[in-house]
């Protein structure tokens, strides 16, 4: 993977936020996958979609994370990532 994961990527009191909206496939897994394996983070990630990701469901599951849908519309779906304890 690259140095840089793609999308915008911030930090504020809630925790790690990364927005892959707009991006082709596969930049949003890639983006997110880039988060889960290269952050310090250790609280949630919030993950902005267009669609919702289900090949980065096994993905995450795989690497000890899981995930809540938080929000899910046409066009805008807002997962919250969590390493498991």
């Amino acid at each position: 993977m690259s140095t840089q994961p793609p999308g915008e990527v911030w930090r504020d009191a809630r925790g790690l936020h990364v927005d892959t909206r707009g991006l082709p496939a596969p930049d949003p897994m890639v983006a997110i996958l880039w988060q889960v394996e290269n952050s310090d983070t250790t609280g949630p990630i919030f993950a902005y979609m267009e669609r919702e990701p289900v090949y980065l469901f096994p993905e995450l599951a795989e690497r000890g994370w899981t995930w809540e849908v938080a929000v899910e519309e046409p066009g805008n779906v807002q997962l919250i990532i969590r390493r498991l304890q």
